[in-house]
């Protein structure tokens, strides 16, 4: 009667993810694009709002838990985002940009060998359209760990595969900064700005390689660039605390 049970449990299941009617599938879709523009702008309680009716809609699609996963690692609830990705690799288990966000979770939580477990999951499927982003956080993930060059060589590495992949050479323009390497530094992170000019990350950190060089005014007009680019985001926010940094230096010099 057991043996039974569970059967029956189990086809219960398998009758819940029965394929939708496409009108189904068009408003599913619908909100999960919505949700993607929100998540863009950093309008993550509206993405949320927007995911929550898509799973009303079809409890069933590992897209939709990956997208909420992804809503709450940016509200930094770690334990709902975990929660998220994992529901998303029940629906799907060879889903590698949920196995690559759950590496980024253990990241940001200081588990970095955690996380790599995580990033070679998503790797391990030779059809990831994202693997560059993976091999990227995996080479982050190395570097916290203290292994310097194992994470220079898998950035070296990813280049030479793509070249224009500008997250690559932030990443290298990062740890060469952490390394106290402000010349190899300021080529990496100027680098990625020619590839991507918008790119808040890399117009951050090369401001923190002129103010460590001594360039304060090549430092402040990057910095209030940013503000100006994108004047919402947390990288907006870092870069005022810096300009007002560096105008105090000015009022305190003699």
């Amino acid at each position: 009667m057991k043996k039974l049970m569970i059967s029956l449990l189990a086809g219960f299941a398998l009758i819940s993810c029965v394929p939708k009617k496409e009108y189904t599938q068009e408003k599913l879709q619908s909100h999960k694009e919505i949700a993607k523009i929100y998540i863009a702008d950093g309008r993550y309680q509206d993405a949320l709002r927007e995911l929550t009716l898509g799973i009303s809609t079809d409890k069933c699609d590992a897209e939709t838990y990956n997208l909420l996963g992804v809503v709450y690692l940016n509200l930094k609830d770690y334990a709902k985002a975990e929660e998220s990705f994992n529901e998303a690799l029940k629906l799907d288990p060879n889903f590698s940009e949920a196995y690559n966000n759950l590496g980024l979770l253990k990241l940001l939580q200081g588990r970095y060998q955690q996380a790599i477990f995580y990033f070679e999951k998503a790797l391990a499927n030779p059809l990831y359209a994202n693997a560059h982003s993976a091999k990227t956080n995996m080479a982050q993930a190395y570097y916290l760990l203290g292994e310097k060059n194992k994470a220079l060589e898998i950035l070296t590495s990813l280049l030479k595969e793509r070249a224009d992949y500008a997250q690559a050479l932030i990443e290298l323009g990062k740890i060469y900064l952490n390394e106290r390497d402000l010349q190899a530094a300021e080529f990496y992170l100027k680098q990625a700005l020619k590839l991507d000019r918008t790119s808040s990350e890399a117009r951050y950190y090369l401001g923190e390689v002129f103010f460590q060089q001594g360039k304060f005014d090549l430092a402040k007009e990057l910095w209030e660039s940013l503000i100006q680019i994108r004047p919402d985001s947390p990288w907006s926010s870092l870069a005022r605390e810096k300009v007002f940094f560096l105008e105090r230096l000015k009022t305190q010099k003699p």
